[in-house]
């Protein structure tokens, strides 16, 4: 009896062993075979159900030949063993047999994507890129598959017209849709983007930015009565600069008043991009994630900005009055007989998603930080006084224009300093090489390799600028030779994909500043010393700026 029960013991123990055998194996060969190759993030939803689904099947199986507990601790070290085998073999491909294998990196970042949301665990993910840079050189592999490159050279191999880079499978672009339908900035294809981006430049010829001028200054005016009732009181200025920009594209985009500058404090919509950015900042761009709750329809704070959004563009398709905002062009396109690029509602629906999202968070952060230097720099400031002093009511009496304001030379240089040592826009979106590969600096890289140049860290580079984090706005006028690298300067990206929205956001940061320059002398607050703007900043794909309290005196 003790020699049969003896046997039977060896029998299970060896079946145990060649079925763990061939659970390795299946492991092994489903990273080989399957997630070896290509982008799968879109399918995580389905890979995790379908493991899901093949552990309980064997589970249930097992329980049926060996018995509920039997059953459940067979299932589980099998199931254990193909995943073990399966991680095992993608940390050994990825450290051994990479194509990126020989690109320096920490060790974490080159196994799992996972170190993303650690670097950006303390929202300073930019900062973290520039320490990495430091550390490694000029090219870093900062994911598995991703390199991030502080050249100038790599800018146009990206992003030219004849690049062969694209975004595709690149990364978190493949996620960013409305009800199937892309935004121009997450659009993929070049030709798809090359229509769309015929209705939108319609939308800032000179006549229509001339057009929009009036509300600008407008929300200029309100700005300025807000700080004449708050008199000589701290005011936390990164937040109405956000506000100025919000309620400036309120009345641009949509001709809809938000009002959010008279009332000192951030409309709902603004709480939702926050914390819907936020989440997506603390990921540090892992991807996967949101694929999963996009499948499962849970998008919280994003889905309910889409509906805010939709109901904003839905009111403003209802009324037929002939008004001139940016989502008019949209409109008209729509209800064309040969629509160019606008042949549905959630085409136009995800673009208004887009207006508000791309110019609310990027001038406020601008203007953020362009009174943060002025603050602090108040030679620059009265500099700057003199210099637009010209301007005011040269054209129309008691008023600036940006036609004027855009020839004043340290204007710009002003404006052009802050987007350079504070791109709102930190590591830019990824691009994905061409089977052929590209080559940086002598250097090959493979093709299906995502890869980027992360804008905040270029352009405070000791190769590209000397000083790189001292404000000198002389840079761009008197003193060309702290520019040692033009082209590293790209706060608007470059190519096909540049800013279609550059020329605006040029003229709102030249007449916001403009007026409040003029009209008021403004410092730091009593126990303000302007760290926490960068100390509590947060890099939210967009980065958000830190709180910054200054007072306003109004000049006589």
């Amino acid at each position: 009896m003790e020699l049969l029960t003896h046997f039977w013991t060896a029998t299970a123990v060896n079946d145990l062993r060649a079925a763990c055998v061939f659970a390795a194996t299946t492991g092994v060969l489903s990273h080989v075979l399957y997630f070896i190759r290509g982008y799968h993030d879109t399918r995580s939803l389905r890979i995790f159900l379908g493991h899901a689904l093949a552990y309980n099947v064997g589970a249930g199986l097992a329980v049926t030949k060996l018995g509920l507990w039997n059953g459940i601790i067979v299932s589980t070290i099998l199931s254990s063993t193909y995943l073990a085998s399966l991680f095992a073999s993608i940390v050994v491909y990825r450290l051994f047999f990479h194509p990126l294998r020989r690109f320096p990196g920490p060790v974490a970042a080159k196994i799992t994507r996972f170190y993303g949301p650690w670097i950006a665990r303390n929202g300073h993910m930019h900062l973290e890129h520039i320490k990495l840079h430091k550390k490694y050189g000029t090219i870093v592999r900062m994911a598995p598959n991703e390199l991030f490159i502080l050249s100038s050279e790599a800018i146009p191999k990206m992003h030219a017209a004849k690049s062969g880079c694209r975004k595709k499978d690149a990364g978190v672009y493949n996620h960013v849709t409305y009800k199937g339908e892309r935004n121009i900035d997450s659009i993929m294809t070049r030709e798809e983007h090359r229509w769309r981006r015929q209705v939108w430049e319609k939308a800032f010829t000179t006549k229509a930015l001339a057009i929009y001028e009036e509300s600008t200054r407008e929300v200029c005016h309100t700005w300025l009565d807000k700080l004449s009732t708050v008199g000589n009181q701290p005011i936390n200025t990164s937040v109405f600069a956000l506000l100025i920009g919000f309620d400036h594209m309120g009345k641009i985009g949509f001709t809809h008043d938000f009002n959010t500058i008279q009332e000192g404090r951030e409309h709902h919509m603004l709480d939702l991009l926050e914390t819907m950015f936020g989440a997506m900042g603390k990921l540090g761009e892992l991807a996967w994630p949101l694929a999963i709750l996009k499948d499962l329809n849970i998008e919280g704070e994003a889905a309910e900005f889409n509906e805010l959004s939709r109901q904003l563009a839905s009111k403003r398709e209802q009324d037929h009055d002939e008004k001139h905002d940016i989502i008019s062009y949209f409109i008209r396109d729509l209800r064309s007989e040969k629509p160019v690029a606008f042949f549905n509602q959630n085409i136009l629906h995800a673009d208004a998603n887009f207006i508000l999202i791309a110019a609310t968070d990027t001038i406020g952060v601008v203007l953020s930080y362009a009174f943060y230097h002025l603050a602090k720099n108040h030679a620059q400031q009265s500099k700057l006084r003199n210099e637009i002093s010209a301007a005011f009511g040269s054209t129309i009496p008691k008023e600036f224009i940006s036609t004027d304001l855009a020839k004043i030379e340290h204007l710009d240089a002003v404006i052009n300093e802050t987007l350079r040592l504070d791109n709102p826009v930190a590591s830019n979106a990824a691009r994905l090489t061409p089977p052929e590969g590209i080559t940086v600096e002598g250097v090959w890289i493979p093709g299906g390799v995502a890869v980027r140049v992360p804008g905040y860290a270029m352009m405070r580079s000791e190769r590209a600028f000397v000083h790189p984090d001292d404000f000198i706005p002389e840079r761009w006028t008197t003193e060309p030779g702290l520019v040692l690298e033009p082209e590293a300067f790209f706060p608007f990206l470059t190519g096909p994909n540049n800013c279609v929205g550059k020329r605006l956001a040029m003229n709102v940061l030249r007449l916001v500043l403009s007026y409040t320059v003029f009209h008021y002398e403004f410092e730091f607050a009593p126990g303000e010393d302007g760290t926490a703007i960068y100390a509590r900043a947060r890099d939210n794909l967009v980065i958000r700026a830190g709180p910054l309290n200054l007072v306003f005196k109004k000049r006589d």
